[in-house]
């Protein structure tokens, strides 16, 4: 099992398939694990890295250090020990803190950026969403019960699929407690001068029916990184690659096809 030490942390990631690097960067509701049927998907032509951040999963952070201003430097070192080149990256909700800032200030390491789920570190009227979502997973990591429509899963997704609310309120109870309200602090916020120079290819999606950030809150994002797409699926909330796992493997991967990383083996 591959660990790294990081500053007040042990980072754990795990790797599967062979090809061109591609990255999966979890949310703050479960860790590394819920990205399975991703991970199934995009191993048959991809070298799949997946990483638990700091405080997630196997990766265990000292109490009272969390805070997302590290988590782009315990990306950079998984990719130090893993990747070849340029890799692809995805990042679920509080995962974009650490690939957009990565991105951002060392576009060399990225080929492609994917952001779901998510209002960005990119700083613009939608983070006003970001109030509601640190207050919700400041109580989901607090060990406190959350309802999973108060997660951002939709009540058909919920009430349809039982098993799989089962399983990520399981994977959730694998991290530590930690305190992710850090999220609004302004020493995150990517303002429009740091995008100055942003050319990296980046897509950003989101769920129309997401009640814990709002339908829209992607698409204003998007307007706030130059160059990005948006993409936005009818039929799920919060965490689409959980809920429409094939459409949202389509998506992704039609995505990355458009810029292949120079090697054979990118079809």
């Amino acid at each position: 099992m591959p660990y790294l030490n990081v500053k007040n942390a042990r980072v754990y990631y795990d790797v599967c398939g062979e090809g061109p690097e591609l990255v999966f960067v979890h949310g703050a509701g479960a860790n590394s694990l819920v990205f399975f049927r991703q991970v199934q998907y995009f191993s048959q032509k991809y070298r799949v890295i997946c990483m638990d951040m700091r405080g997630f999963g196997h990766s265990i952070c000292e109490p009272g250090t969390f805070h997302q201003r590290d988590l782009p430097d315990d990306l950079c070192r998984v990719l130090d020990a893993e990747a070849t080149g340029p890799v692809n990256i995805v990042c679920q909700s509080m995962g974009a803190w650490a690939g957009l800032p990565l991105a951002v200030r060392e576009p060399d390491r990225v080929n492609a950026l994917v952001l779901s789920g998510s209002p960005t570190p990119a700083y613009g009227p939608h983070h006003a969403a970001l109030q509601n979502v640190s207050r919700t997973f400041k109580r989901a990591g607090a060990g406190e019960t959350v309802a999973p429509t108060q997660l951002g899963f939709t009540e058909e997704f919920v009430n349809k699929y039982p098993e799989l609310i089962t399983l990520y309120q399981m994977l959730a109870r694998q991290n530590q407690q930690v305190d992710t309200s850090h999220i609004t602090d302004e020493e995150l916020r990517l303002m429009p001068d740091d995008f100055s120079e942003y050319s990296v290819p980046t897509l950003v999606m989101g769920g129309m029916k997401n009640k814990l950030l709002g339908g829209e809150t992607h698409k204003i994002a998007a307007q706030h990184i130059p160059g990005a797409e948006v993409y936005t699926f009818p039929e799920s909330g919060h965490s689409s690659y959980f809920e429409e796992p094939d459409h949202y493997n389509q998506v992704v991967d039609e995505f990355f096809a458009r810029f292949p990383l120079g090697r054979e083996d990118v079809k």
